[in-house]
């Protein structure tokens, strides 16, 4: 490819720039500053090759019944009624974050005498990483699917009018403007600064591309009901997917996690009278977690999901339970 002179000038010195057909960043040659392009050229896309075939696809979706808390006759009494492959269609963004997050982190210590103390320690964390950004091009329905898991596979240059394909309906633009938000959270959060007082981060975007990935949607019925599960076509793995729950693992899970909780709360209360130190606390918050649990796989597991369904039921907040119990815990000391 020839150099090609458009007229642009370095924002730094004034120095003609010259660039590269599809370049995304350039080197001034006169003050040396690094300087990202972008322009109007086509969108890069490809397709991966489907490396399964409809038998192995039923195979992966029965080998997902056997595992998990799933009903146990499922492997017995569920029907495969129909399997597929469709290609969807995802944005894959590979970005650059850098910069600073400042702030501070509070630690609290006690003393032989029960009383405590709060203290400050300041944190000023540099942030530099290189990240890959997924999302779906398309309404996805009820297959439980927003993002793409694996980017490695073997490109296939296919006719896109010839394979079975959901259409793309997002922009480019949406797409990039999620990918910099993203980009800047997992910078923030990958500083591991808890109170941010001040941050100046940057998201630079490296390569915008489309990615058509094979997926085998398999629909079966388990006494009377349908359920829908995907496959990865490039892994064979289980992406998402519904099925019924055994109400045998829901009664023993009842049973047990009341009885384990209720023993280590009431223990790890007793403890702390008794100690007067925070060894007991620790007890009240693995009581409230294995009670919060217990009621969760109770409350949902009549029917297990994996994938993002929108349905899907958020998993327990750890962090908030933990807060519980160290309240409960100090009320006791």
């Amino acid at each position: 490819m020839s150099d090609l002179s458009v007229g642009l000038s370095c924002p730094s010195c004034g120095g003609a720039i010259a660039i590269q057909e599809g370049d995304t960043s350039v080197n001034c040659a006169y003050c040396g500053s690094t300087l990202f392009v972008e322009g109007d050229k086509g969108l890069f896309t490809i397709a991966f090759k489907n490396k399964l075939t409809r038998e192995s696809a039923v195979n992966a979706a029965q080998g997902w019944w056997r595992k998990g808390f799933k009903a146990r006759d499922l492997k017995k009494t569920g029907t495969v009624n129909e399997c597929y492959p469709i290609y969807i269609p995802f944005w894959n963004i590979s970005s650059r974050v850098a910069g600073w997050v400042c702030g501070y982190e509070e630690r609290t210590r006690s003393d032989s005498k029960g009383h405590t103390t709060t203290e400050k320690i300041y944190k000023e964390e540099m942030v530099l990483q290189d990240l890959v950004f997924s999302e779906i091009a398309c309404d996805p329905g009820d297959l439980g699917i927003r993002a793409l898991r694996n980017f490695s596979g073997e490109s296939s240059f296919e006719d896109f009018e010839m394979i079975p394909t959901f259409e793309s309906t997002t922009s480019k633009d949406d797409a990039t403007a999620h990918a910099r938000a993203d980009a800047a959270q997992r910078g923030r959060s990958s500083a591991n600064v808890p109170h941010v007082t001040f941050e100046n981060l940057h998201v630079l975007l490296k390569k915008t591309s489309m990615i058509y990935y094979p997926v085998w949607v398999v629909r079966y019925s388990y006494h009377d009901r349908m359920y829908i599960l995907t496959v990865d076509g490039v892994t064979g793995e289980v992406l998402s997917g519904r099925a019924p729950g055994d109400p045998l693992f829901q009664s023993l899970a009842v049973t047990a996690g009341t009885s384990i909780g209720g023993l280590a709360a009431a223990g790890g209360i007793l403890f702390t009278i008794a100690a007067g130190n925070e060894i007991g606390i620790a007890g009240v918050i693995g009581g409230l977690i294995i009670l919060g649990l217990t009621y969760f796989f109770f409350r949902h597991g009549s029917e297990i999901i994996q994938g993002d369904f929108s349905d899907k039921k958020k998993p327990l907040d750890l962090k908030a339970m933990t807060d519980v119990g160290k309240q409960i815990g100090g009320l006791y000391r």
